[in-house]
């Protein structure tokens, strides 16, 4: 069976807000994704001005040539609120990216109206770029207030693209064109009672394919806490669930992870394989961004 190990970067933040009048990210930035290109790490994350119910989120960039030093696109946000899409009131969030074989970007996103009677109003949203600068807004991609679309990497299923998504628990979708999406409504993966995992699970980073199967890093929280862990599907199955980690991969430890918008938060959306690396990034405490180093062992 599969394991994990992490190692958290000792130079952690290695993104912080900008605190300064008029920046559209000076009370946070956190939760990226990120995909290699040109030899160098695209880092597309969440930023904030404002707090919890006056906040309003956009997505900007950041490159690194060596995986933990981040330059900032000049230009940012590279997705900003359309105010012709009401579902993106409040704002775009928590994304995640893959690369098509025919050199396009697919992301998916959470879109944010704010909040009504029944909570958060949120939708999960798509968009295609050529250079992950300038990004096609498609809009819903399943119904329903869903979030976390984690798109598999390199990998089909029946001729269709496969998606792990969900809110408090992580469900399936399958698309031949990433813009119609057929959604199973029984999850796939849920929370279990007296684990890490107790209170919720939300598909992380986009999922790999191994020997071991499709493995998916996933977010989770039990009431107290967030920790992601890992969850291994068979590849000729992606709906089955092969075997589950029993502890997290990474926990809140650090201060800057432990204290900040939401305390003791590790929370993940990015891993990439760059120069001989696996490289997790992460928001902590919804307030910064992180990057830890994983190694896979069978």
């Amino acid at each position: 069976m599969l394991t994990i190990s992490v190692k958290k970067y000792q130079g952690n933040p290695i993104l912080k807000a900008r605190v300064q009048e008029n920046s559209f990210e000076k009370s946070c930035v956190y939760n990226p994704a990120a995909i290699v290109k040109d030899e160098r790490v695209y880092l597309l994350y969440r930023a904030e001005e404002g707090y919890y119910v006056s906040y309003n989120s956009r997505i900007a960039l950041a490159t690194s040539a060596d995986g933990f030093s981040l330059a900032r696109y000049q230009e940012n946000p590279v997705v900003d609120i359309d105010p012709n899409r009401p579902e993106e009131a409040r704002g775009c969030e928590d994304p995640r990216v893959i690369q098509l074989e025919d050199g396009r970007y697919f992301m998916t996103y959470t879109a944010y109206a704010g909040m009504d009677e029944r909570g958060h109003i949120i939708t999960l949203a798509g968009a295609f770029s050529s250079d992950l600068i300038n990004w096609e807004k498609i809009g819903r991609l399943v119904p329903g207030r869903e979030k976390a679309g984690a798109v598999i990497q390199e990998q089909y299923y029946q001729g269709k693209y496969v998606m792990y998504f969900g809110e408090g628990v992580v469900k399936i979708a399958f698309s031949k064109d990433l813009r119609n999406w057929e959604a199973q409504e029984k999850p796939v993966l849920e929370p279990r009672e007296g684990f890490f995992d107790s209170h919720l699970v939300e598909g992380g980073p986009p999922p790999i394919v191994t020997d071991e199967g499709i493995v998916m890093i996933y977010n989770s929280s039990n009431g107290v806490s967030y920790q992601p862990g890992f969850a291994v599907f068979d590849k000729d199955d992606p709906a089955k669930l092969l075997y589950r980690s029993d502890k997290p991969i990474m926990e809140p430890t650090e201060y800057w992870e432990m204290y900040g918008k939401v305390n003791a938060v590790v929370f993940t959306n990015a891993l990439v394989n760059f120069k001989g690396k696996w490289l997790l990034y992460y928001g902590g405490a919804d307030k910064s961004v992180g990057v830890a180093e994983l190694k896979f062992e069978a």
